[in-house]
């Protein structure tokens, strides 16, 4: 559990805080339970061809790498983190709007492209906000996550059923929609002010934390495990199919992840709170190696649903793990900052990886899997290493 570390005496959170941080992450999920899995069709439909598709849907990847950082550090600078929010869901929406009108690659990927860049900040200051809940009043940080993933499952089910009555035609609309959502629910937001200017012991001592060895390395190595499931997204469908998967069955494949991932968040509170943040993470990331060692090995719907059960581990877990870690080495003032700083890596390790799977599966098929097991293990020493260089405290190691 993600305890309070801030001085006890606090003023009242705001009300219905609790739901109003969750929404926050029901927004972003929504839209991206339309844009990542059906955006493609909506672009086929539109005549484009398979390069023009590539580069228009690896845009909020390569566009997330600048909007990130820069306007989560905007967010810590200004008197309210809620008014970038609302500004990156007001400038998302209005391209959304715009993209009902375009039809062409150019427009498409000008609008696209600007909607990438803005929204970029949004999951970095949400995250900020649900931290400094944790830090100045203790909630339950999986609680208020876990409402994200249930949005997506939701979406992700609407959009196929939208799917089915109006083709690919819907995806646009769908997403405007959840981006009037996301501007509902940003002008919402609970506002907290400007963070107070403290700093923990641990950053007060040695500096810019961003920058120690030891921080870096955590972050790194989790951003690469992360980055290592760019092939599952990528091409585990296509695998799937081909080994006569049916559709639906490879729907409750890619669900059993996400619920496994929201009971983990929905138990994290108890059932982690004695654990270490590097054990958490390095645990995640072993298990990120298990798995895609064990993927190529299995055949058939039954062994592929229990495997993908452990996306609480190889994502879930780590990301609780994070979150503490963050929220222990660096300062409230630079909580949006820290989390658009951890994105950013994760960020440029997807788009490695999602730039390489395509290579390595079109010579090695579902044996690149063993690939992802290796950039797995790569994170696995970021992680070893800089339990060596920080000694372990029972909140920080393990």
């Amino acid at each position: 559990m993600l305890e309070p570390t801030d001085p006890p005496s606090q003023p009242p959170p705001p009300a219905l805080f609790a739901w109003r941080a969750a929404l926050l992450f029901c927004a972003p999920m929504m839209v991206n339970g339309i844009a990542l899995l059906y955006f493609p069709a909506f672009l086929r439909d539109r005549g484009m061809s398979d390069v023009e598709i590539g580069i228009i849907v690896s845009l909020p990847f390569l566009l997330r790498m600048i909007g990130m950082p820069i306007g989560a550090w905007l967010a810590d600078r200004v008197n309210d983190r809620v008014i970038v929010m609302i500004w990156s869901a007001a400038v998302s929406l209005a391209t959304a709007i715009a993209l009902l009108f375009a039809s062409s690659f150019w427009p498409i990927v000008l609008f696209y492209g600007i909607q990438s860049l803005f929204y970029a900040p949004f999951v970095p200051i949400a995250e900020a906000i649900l931290v400094s809940g944790v830090r100045r009043w203790g909630f339950d940080y999986g609680f208020l996550r876990l409402w994200g993933s249930v949005a997506f499952v939701l979406s992700t089910l609407a959009g196929g059923w939208l799917l089915d009555l109006f083709g690919s035609a819907m995806v646009v609309p769908a997403m405007t929609v959840f981006f009037v959502i996301a501007t509902v629910v940003a002008v919402a937001a609970p506002r907290l002010g400007r963070a107070p200017q403290a700093r923990p012991a641990a950053q007060a001592a040695g500096g810019n934390a961003f920058w120690q060895s030891d921080f870096l390395l955590v972050v790194i190595g989790a951003a690469i495990v992360q980055g290592s499931h760019g092939l599952l997204f990528g091409f585990a469908t296509i695998h799937w199919t081909a080994h006569g998967v049916s559709g639906l069955q490879i729907s409750f494949l890619w669900t059993a992840g996400v619920v496994a991932e929201i009971a983990l968040f929905l138990v994290s509170g108890r059932l982690l709170a004695g654990a270490g943040n590097f054990t958490l993470v390095l645990f995640g990331s072993v298990v990120a190696v298990l798995r895609w060692s064990l993927f190529p090995l299995l055949d058939g719907f039954w062994p592929h649903l229990l495997l993908q059960t452990t996306h609480a581990f190889t994502f879930a877990i780590i990301h609780v793990g994070i979150q503490r870690f963050l929220m222990e080495r660096i300062g409230e003032d630079r909580g949006a900052s820290a989390q658009g700083f951890y994105q950013f890596f994760i960020s440029v390790f997807n788009v490695l990886t999602a730039w390489i799977s395509g290579f390595i599966f079109q010579a090695y098929g579902v044996r690149s899997f063993y690939a992802m097991a290796f950039v797995a293990l790569a994170g696995v020493a970021c992680v070893v290493a800089a339990m060596r260089i920080q000694p372990q405290s029972a909140r920080s190691g393990g």
